[in-house]
Order: C-alpha cells, then structure tokens, then sequence
C-alpha cells in the first residue's frame, strides 16, 4: 500500500466505504444507546401518584369535590404480583398522567387490596360491568355518569388509553 510523504496510508475505495459503513454504525448504536439511557432515567411516577379507590362499591360512582357525581372517567385496575401490570406499567402511568392534564379523571384500584363493604360487594361490581372475575391489567369506563365498557389486557389497555389521549374514544367526545 502507498504512503504519502508524511508517512500516512493511503485508502483505497474499499476501506473507504468499510470506514463509513462502521462510522454510520457506530452513530446509530449511539443514538439508540442514549435513547434507551434517557428511556430509562425518565420518571414516569408511580401507581401511588394517583387517586386511588378503595372500594367495589364506589367504583362506578365518583364523585367530585362538590359531591357531584363524575361523569366521564376511567378506572384502571392493576394487581402487586400481576406480570403484565408490570409490563405496561411505565405506559399506563404516563398516558394517565397526560389524560388527567387533559382534564380527564383517572382512578386507579389495586386488586389486591380493594375492600367490599356493606353497601357493594365484588359480585355486585362484577354483575354491574358484565364479566365473571377481576382480570388485570383491566380499565372499566364510566361515560356520562354510567358504566360504558371494560377492556382487559395490556394491548387493549394500553390502546384504550392511547385514544382517549389521541380524541379518538368516541364516548368522552
């Protein structure tokens, strides 16, 4: 291979482009690298950040501040040793988070620990939204003051939420 005069190599085309073709690598792997870091150090909150609802009972009944009963809201319900909860966790709280700077009320129920009272009970829940058990991760909605709809699964969880942060979820409209 030649050299110049000052001792540097000369490239021939190949090693040109194998350069680039590195090069180019190398800046994707980068950009995927600091995507992942910035990923992983962005804090999305926790299920605590939340209203929480502590009972079967008042699941379908919230009210607000003026004990007016709310009429557009959504309920998502999540479970401490649910894998899948897990799974979409990061999700469900940051288009949680967004729905309610939009306005919208998002209540949140731990399966695990929910209580029944003597007034509703889970049987009563469970007839009123129309399934045979609690699942999670499951959202129910409440649209103009009365139960709308229950979507279990984090694909129809996650979608769910999406397009009601996208104007898109034809109830709340």
């Amino acid at each position: 291979m030649a050299t110049y005069s000052k001792g540097f190599k000369k490239r021939n085309g190949e090693q040109t482009l194998l350069f680039s073709i590195v090069a180019i690598i190398g800046f994707v792997l980068l950009i995927v690298g600091v995507a992942f870091i910035y990923d992983l150090a962005t804090d999305t909150g926790e299920y605590t950040d939340f209203t929480h609802i502590e009972a079967y009972d008042l699941i379908l009944t919230q009210k607000d501040e003026s004990s007016v009963q709310l009429q557009d809201y959504v309920v998502y319900i999540y479970s401490d040793d649910c894998s899948n909860c897990l799974t979409v966790k990061k999700d469900v709280l940051k288009l949680s988070k967004e729905l309610e700077e939009g306005g919208l009320n998002v209540f949140f129920v731990n399966a695990s620990t929910i209580k029944e009272t003597t007034t509703g009970d889970k049987t009563d829940f469970l007839d009123d939204v129309n399934i045979n058990s609690i699942k999670t991760p499951m959202i129910v909605t409440v649209a103009n003051g009365s139960f709308d709809k229950t979507y279990i699964g984090t694909d129809s969880v996650v979608n769910l939420l999406q397009s009601v942060v996208d104007g898109e979820y034809a109830p709340f409209n």
